[in-house]
C-alpha cells in the first residue's frame, strides 16, 4: 500500500525549514507560526493512504497541472512527492458552479469554479490521511485567474512549487509575488487575495485552527460602499451564501489607514 499522504507531509515539513516569505511582515510572527505547520506535518501518522474514490481533472485543468508539473524545481524527492500527490487523484473542483444564492443575487464563485481545483491529502472526509486537526493538500489554478478579497478562521499557508502568484493582504495592500520555493502565512482572519501570473499556478496549502464555519467575500459596490457575504459549505459539499451585510464606513476607513487585517 502507498503511503502518498504521509510522504507529502514530511516533504512539505523540510520545505517549509529554509523557505523565503516575501508576502509578509515583521508584524505576522511568521516564523513562529511556520513553526507550529512544521510540527503539525511532522506529527502526521504513516498509515497507508485511505481512498474510497477516485477524481480525475477535467480536460483544461489536467493540462495546466500537466504544464505546473513539467516546471518543478525542488529537490529529487519533494518533487516525488509532489508529483505522486498530484497523481493520487484525488483532485474535487473547490466552488460549483450555478452554486445558488439568495434572492438570485450574482453569484462571485461561479467565475471562480472552473479555474480553482484541489487535492486534499490530509483532512476529513477527502484526505488520503483522515484528520480534524488540519487540511493540507494541492490548490491549482489557471492561467491569470483573479481569487478577489475573502477571509476565513483558519490560518492558512500557500507554499509556490510552480508559476507565479500574487498575493495581496488587506483591503489596499500591495500585491507581493509569490514564486516558486517562496511560502505566504495568511493569519486568521486576514482580508487577502490571489492573482495569478501567466502560467497555471500550483500551490502547497495548509489550514491549522477552525476550517469550518464561513468564508467572507467582499465585494466593492458600483457607489464605492462595500459589502460582504459569508458562504458555507451545506451537506453536500456545495456552497451556499448565508449571509450578507453592508460594511460600516468606519471599517473600511480604518483599514485604509491601517492596512492591517481584520
Amino acid at each position: 500500500m502507498t503511503k502518498i499522504a504521509a510522504t507529502f507531509a514530511r516533504e512539505f515539513a523540510t520545505a517549509l525549514a529554509n523557505a523565503d516569505t516575501p508576502t509578509n511582515v515583521a508584524g505576522d510572527n511568521v516564523t513562529e507560526s511556520l513553526d507550529r505547520f512544521r510540527l503539525a506535518l511532522e506529527s502526521v501518522s504513516n498509515p497507508d493512504d485511505h481512498q474510497n474514490r477516485r477524481s480525475k481533472l477535467p480536460g483544461d485543468a489536467s493540462d495546466w497541472l500537466r504544464d505546473a508539473l513539467s516546471r518543478l524545481t525542488g529537490e529529487g524527492s519533494f518533487s516525488e512527492a509532489i508529483v505522486a500527490a498530484a497523481e493520487a487523484e484525488n483532485w474535487y473542483q473547490i466552488y460549483n458552479e450555478g452554486t445558488p444564492s439568495k434572492n438570485d443575487e450574482p453569484n462571485p464563485m461561479e467565475d471562480l469554479a472552473p479555474g480553482m481545483f484541489a487535492a486534499r491529502l490530509i483532512g476529513p472526509s477527502r484526505g488520503l490521511i483522515q484528520s480534524n486537526q488540519m487540511l493540507a493538500g494541492l490548490f491549482l489554478l489557471r492561467p491569470g485567474l483573479h481569487y478577489p478579497l475573502h477571509q476565513h478562521e483558519a490560518t492558512e499557508i500557500y507554499f509556490a512549487v510552480s508559476g507565479t502568484a500574487y498575493i495581496q493582504h488587506g483591503i489596499n495592500g500591495e500585491a507581493k509575488r509569490l514564486s516558486p520555493g517562496q511560502v505566504s502565512l495568511t493569519p486568521s482572519n486576514r482580508l487577502h487575495a490571489l492573482t495569478m501570473g501567466d502560467e497555471p499556478v500550483l500551490l502547497l496549502w495548509t489550514w491549522l485552527g477552525e476550517f469550518g464555519g464561513r468564508n467572507w467575500w467582499w465585494h466593492r459596490q458600483n457607489d464605492g460602499s462595500w459589502r460582504r457575504d459569508a458562504w458555507e459549505r451545506s451537506e453536500d459539499a456545495s456552497w451556499i451564501k448565508t449571509a450578507s451585510e453592508p460594511i460600516p464606513h468606519a471599517e473600511i476607513t480604518a483599514l485604509q489607514s491601517n492596512d492591517k487585517p481584520l
